[in-house]
């Protein structure tokens, strides 16, 4: 039998009397759990049985051999011989007659699986590996510009995502994703992003859940990785704490890209039209915790510190200065105290803090704080081979400062605005497999939120799937709600936007999604995905139109609004040796509506991205030379357009007292901006003998200078008496070629 076997993810705990319990996953080669497959242990002669998302438990000795069996697919041997090399069989259809199968990232049902393999098939943006821009690949899920940090999900905004560790909500530790990272892949290379059919424990967001699981860390021999670019540097190690008992993995980055921002801007010849480069930093910090406390008893914690500073210069008078920093930590006890059941204990907590300002131009600044406290405590029991309970409880406590600057001398932040609320949560999903073909699942969430207002919600949900041979249909029903908005300070989301929770007498925003699609493997080499989606959206929030100047406060004119999202989209895989392409298209329309807003008009925001094309060619050259391209096309988006202007005078220290002109907004998001396109292309080189590996990484971003606007503002110009109102863009990444020297250990 040919070793079927990629990692992903497992918990193994080491017994005292030599038995380990034996947590894996088992998948089809179109990346579908399956349901129903027997496992055997041939030293214990004990047997275990997968449930519907393909998770098995089973106690045995190790080293061990385990028998796969499943009356749709060949039997499949596997020899265990380490206790802690996570793992997922992949099991072959009975006509399939492939000797290896390599586990991808199909999106299939709703999930999309990430591993360092797909990541890895995507150039490393200027050296640089992510999560989030592997996922930013997929289907249904597009970004819009280099200074947007979000990812935009269905046709719902980047705020209505939710990222997790272990289950437990994190902070958003927003570096500037078109530039660079923001999950160090290093640790966080395996993750589940939902889109739809979510399972019950998720809630409190509209749009996708994303769940990342940390890599638990090499319990025998120490490992590390240090990786130099033109752009950051970064040093990583995993290793044992305590032999065979407790491990560490850690990454810690920083970037210097503003240094060779400050050279370009120096150089700049035209200092009438300026196009100058952000200067921008980051530093992280990225850390995990794993323990065998013994055969039954397990604990990890994991913890994320990151810290931004950006200035953006418009020109020699006019620049923004943000600066934002975000940090998440999260303790897990897990207890198994058999093979069909599983309790788990989690604390965490989170907090951020942001400030921007803005020079030149109409004074603007502030900050806020955001911090929270989270609990929660799970259960799941297989009941018998065809039926699963999933189960849980959680609380969350969380608290909102924003501040305006009073004074830009004194650099004081004065408290304008506080909230918190508290949040509670009980939620039950059950797994029930009709039949060989059919599987069944149905859940209910119940959220009690208290804060300025008062609610009670219950969301629903539903998913049918029918899988014969190589082909699947589902079809899904999940209804969402969220209570936190985002107050943006510009017509671009930026990492400093506000979060912001319920208003008195506002309702949580609700989302009803359906979706069916299919999946279809066409041969041994293709897979074919196609899929249709439809969002109701209740209560979605914005924020009333007012001037802001650093001597106003954050308006809490919190409106409410309605809107739908709804779409087709389309995935193409091959995957033949040493060549991997694929291709998907995403035909998409996203709408809002307010009383408040353009005289109660529907409009569409500026997320909604029509149409997006992605095209990833992969081709192992060799076994030390690989070669990645990423094409992708996006529509445009909308931003507003002013509609007249006014005179001012002495609102700026740099115009004396001469009177300057201030663009008048009347209409939201009437004004549509070009269609982006892009293409990345990196080539890396593997060199060095089996203790020391180097990897040589040359490439570059936007290989054919396409000029994609990232940031558009507007300017009054004056000539021959008459004035007009000019749109004007930044272009934050040109044509950027880079180099990066990677070295594991």
């Amino acid at each position: 039998m040919g070793k079927l076997v990629a990692i992903l993810f497992i918990f193994i705990s080491i017994s005292l009397d030599a038995q380990t319990v034996i947590v894996g996953k088992v998948i089809a080669h179109s990346g579908q759990p399956v349901n129903g497959v027997h496992i055997y242990c041939v030293e214990s002669e004990k047997g275990s049985t997968t449930d519907s998302l393909g998770l098995f438990r089973l106690k045995c000795p190790i080293p061990c051999t385990l028998e796969f069996s499943h009356v749709n697919y060949k039997k499949e041997t596997y020899k265990l011989n380490k206790s802690d090399a996570p793992f997922v069989i992949t099991l072959r259809n009975k006509q399939n007659n492939l000797k290896e199968v390599v586990v991808t990232a199909l999106p299939a049902s709703g999930r999309i699986l990430s591993s360092i393999k797909g990541i890895e098939r995507i150039p490393a943006i200027l050296g640089e590996q992510d999560v989030l821009k592997y996922l930013a690949t997929m289907p249904g899920i597009v970004t819009t510009n280099a200074l947007n940090s979000g990812i935009y999900v269905r046709g719902g905004n980047s705020n209505e995502n939710g990222f997790l560790i272990n289950n437990m909500p994190i902070a958003y530790p927003d570096h500037l994703t078109g530039i660079l990272s923001t999950f160090d892949p290093y640790i966080l290379n395996n993750s589940t992003l939902f889109k739809s059919g979510f399972p019950a424990r998720y809630n409190s967001f509209l749009s996708s859940y994303i769940n990342m699981r940390p890599e638990p860390g090499n319990k025998h021999e120490h490992e590390g990785e240090l990786t130099l670019g033109l752009v950051s540097s970064a040093l990583k190690a995993k290793g044992p704490i305590i032999k065979n008992h407790t491990s560490f993995a850690a990454s810690a980055r920083t970037s210097y890209l503003q240094h060779i921002s400050r050279l370009y801007n120096r150089s700049m010849d035209n200092k009438t039209n300026p196009n100058y480069m952000p200067e921008y930093s980051f530093s992280d910090i990225t850390a995990t915790i794993d323990s065998r406390l013994s055969d039954k008893w397990r604990m990890t914690a994991f913890g994320l510190f990151s810290l931004d500073h950006m200035k953006m210069k418009i020109s020699e008078h006019v620049q923004y200065i943000f600066d934002w920093h975000t940090f998440s930590g999260n303790v897990n006890v897990s207890y198994t105290p058999n093979a069909n059941e599983q309790w788990d204990f989690q604390f965490g907590g989170k907090n951020t803090y942001s400030e921007g300002d803005a020079f030149g131009s109409v004074p603007m600044g502030g900050g806020n704080r955001n911090y929270a406290l989270l609990g929660q405590a799970t259960y799941s029991r297989r009941l018998s081979d065809k039926l699963n309970l999933n189960s849980g409880a959680k609380f969350e406590y969380s608290r909102f400062e924003t501040a305006n600057k009073s004074d830009d001398s004194q650099n004081l932040l004065i408290k304008s605005s506080d909230k918190d609320f508290n949040l509670y949560e009980l939620y039950l999903d059950i797994n029930y497999q009709l039949n060989q073909n059919f599987s069944l699942n149905v859940g209910g969430n119940y959220q009690f939120y208290a804060g300025e207002t008062r609610e009670h919600t219950f969301s629903p949900r539903a998913k049918i799937s029918y899988t014969i041979n190589k082909f699947t249909i589902w079809a899904d029903y999940a209804k969402t709600v969220q209570y936190l908005s985002l107050y943006p300070y510009f017509t671009v989301k930026t990492p400093i936007d506000i979060w912001y929770p319920l208003a008195k007498g506002t309702q949580p925003a609700t989302c009803h999604q359906y979706s069916i699609g299919i999946n279809q493997e066409i041969g041994q080499l293709l897979s074919f995905y196609a899929g249709i989606f439809y969002k109701d959206m209740r209560n979605v929030k914005d924020f009333a139109s007012d001037i802001q100047t650093e001597y106003s406060a954050l308006s809490n004119r919190q409106i409410q609004g309605k809107g739908h999202a709804k779409g087709l989209e389309f995935d193409l895989t091959l995957n033949h040796h040493a060549l991997y392409m694929r291709a998907n298209y995403t035909l998409s329309e996203s709408k809002r509506k307010f009383a408040e807003i353009n005289n109660g008009k529907a409009f569409n925001p500026p997320y909604d991205v029509k149409h997006n094309v992605m095209i990833n060619f992969s081709y192992q050259i060799s076994p030390r030379l690989l070669l990645n391209t990423l094409w992708t096309f996006s529509s445009g988006v909308y931003t507003t357009f002013p509609k007249g202007m006014v005179i001012a005078q002495n609102i700026t220290e740099f115009n004396d007292d001469r009177p300057i002109l201030i663009p008048v907004y009347t209409d939201r998001y009437n004004y549509k901006l070009p269609n982006n396109h892009r293409l990345d292309a990196s080539l890396d080189y593997k060199f060095g003998g089996k203790n020391l590996l180097f990897k040589l990484s040359v490439g570059a971003y936007n290989v054919y200078n396409q000029s994609n606007p990232s940031f558009v503002y507007f300017q009054a110009e004056s000539a021959d008496n008459l004035t007009k109102i000019i749109p004007k863009s930044k272009v934050m990444l040109p044509f950027i070629p880079y180099v990066s020297l990677r070295t594991n250990w």
